[in-house]
C-alpha cells in the first residue's frame, strides 16, 4: 500500500467484469455502453482531471471491442463533462458554483489489449476556486452528460479537512529509540478552525512522504520516499496520527533511486521536504476492493461510488507538508556516496 497515493488507477479492466456476468443478460441483446468516470478532487492542485470511458455489455468478443476507439471512449461532441457544487446541507438542486471540463487527450498510455493512440481526458483549471472559506463548505457533483439520450452519469465528494503537521517541525533530527535511527512524524486528523466551521471532511487514510529535491544531469528533479500509510479508526475531529519514520528505509529508498545517476545539488534552500498525503473513505474503500489480500485469487465485486455507472469520484490532500531548514548530520553523510553535496 505504500505507493497508494502515487497510482492513477484506471478501469481498463471493467469489461471483464461485465462480459463475466454475460449470462445474467439476454444473449442476443443489443450492444449496450456503460459510463466509466475516474477523478480525484484535491484543492491545493491548480487543474482537476477527469478520465471518462465506456465499459459494454452484450454480446460478442469483447477484445475485439476493446481495440475500437469508439468502443471504450465517447467523442468529444457527445458528451458533457461539468462539476456542480451545493453546500453539503442544500439539495443538490441548488447550484453554488458550475465547473465546466475541456477536452484533452493523452499519448502514454502503454500498448495492450486496449485501443492506446489516444487516451482522453477532460480537465478544468481550478486554482482559487476550491480552497477558500465557503468552497471547503460545498459538495462537488461530478456530472457526465450525454447529448444524445440526454442521461447522465454522476458521483459526489466532498473536499478534505486541513490538518496540521505539528511534529517534527522544520529541523530533520533522527533519535536513536531501541538501536533505530527514528524521526517522529505527528498530525491532527483536521485542524480545529476547518473543524468547528464545518470545512471539509476528516480523511481516513493518510501517507507520510519525504520528498529530497537534486539535480540529475544538471537538471532539478526529486524523488518521494514514501513510507507505510495510516488507516484513520476513530472519526472524530482532534485525533492525533503519529508515524516513526526509519532513517534506514529512507536511506535505502534514495539509494535506489540516485545509484547509477549523475546526481548533484539543488539550488533550494530546502532538499528535503515532508509530507502528509491523505484520501477519503471512497478513495480508501476502492483501492482496498481492488488490491489482492493473498495468494489465493478472489473474485470481488467492483467498488463504485458513481450512480448510473462505475467508477470512483473522490478527494485527496498531496500538499501538507513542511520544508527542513536543517538536516541530520547522518543523512547528509550518507548522501556523499551519490550525490555532490
Amino acid at each position: 500500500m505504500e505507493r497508494f497515493f502515487r497510482c492513477l488507477l484506471v478501469f481498463f479492466l471493467l469489461p471483464f467484469v461485465f462480459t463475466s456476468c454475460e449470462v445474467e443478460f439476454d444473449p442476443n441483446e443489443e450492444w449496450k455502453a456503460v459510463t466509466v468516470i475516474y477523478g480525484l478532487l484535491d484543492q491545493d492542485e491548480d487543474t482537476t482531471f477527469v478520465r471518462v470511458q465506456k465499459g459494454f455489455l452484450g454480446s460478442g468478443n469483447y477484445l475485439d471491442f476493446s481495440k475500437v476507439r469508439d468502443s471504450i471512449y465517447y467523442k468529444p461532441e457527445d458528451i458533457d463533462v461539468f462539476m456542480i457544487s451545493h453546500y453539503y446541507w442544500e439539495a443538490d438542486s441548488i447550484v453554488r458554483d458550475t465547473f465546466w471540463f475541456n477536452y484533452t487527450e493523452s499519448y502514454h498510455k502503454e500498448a495492450g489489449s486496449f485501443f492506446a493512440d489516444v487516451s482522453p481526458i477532460y480537465y478544468c483549471v481550478t486554482k482559487g476556486r476550491l480552497n477558500h472559506t465557503e468552497a471547503m463548505k460545498q459538495t462537488y457533483k461530478i456530472v457526465v452528460r450525454n447529448k444524445k439520450t440526454m442521461e447522465e452519469t454522476t458521483a459526489s465528494t466532498r473536499l478534505i479537512g486541513d490538518y496540521d503537521i505539528v511534529s517534527p517541525g522544520s529541523y530533520m533530527q533522527f533519535q536513536n529509540r531501541a538501536g533505530k535511527q527514528i524521526l517522529n512524524c505527528q498530525w491532527y486528523n483536521i485542524n480545529s478552525s476547518a473543524a468547528s466551521n464545518k470545512q471539509g471532511i476528516i480523511a481516513k487514510m493518510y501517507q507520510p512522504i519525504i520528498r529530497f529535491y537534486y539535480k540529475n544531469d544538471g537538471k532539478e528533479t526529486f524523488v518521494d520516499i514514501p513510507f507505510a500509510t495510516q488507516l484513520l479508526k476513530n472519526p472524530n475531529p482532534g485525533v492525533l496520527m503519529s508515524f516513526n519514520i526509519e532513517l534506514d528505509f529512507l536511506l535505502d529508498g534514495l539509494e535506489k533511486e540516485l545509484s547509477g545517476k549523475s546526481c548533484s545539488k539543488t539550488d533550494r534552500a530546502s532538499m528535503f521536504e515532508l509530507y502528509v498525503s491523505s484520501c477519503d473513505l471512497n478513495m480508501y474503500e476502492y483501492y482496498s476492493n481492488s488490491r489482492q489480500e493473498s495468494m489465493q485469487l478472489v473474485d470481488k465485486p467492483i467498488y463504485t461510488n458513481v450512480n448510473n455507472g462505475y467508477g470512483l469520484f473522490a478527494s485527496r490532500r498531496q500538499n501538507i507538508k513542511i520544508k527542513f531548514s536543517y538536516i541530520d548530520e547522518k543523512v547528509v553523510l550518507a548522501l556523499k556516496q551519490w550525490i555532490n553535496v
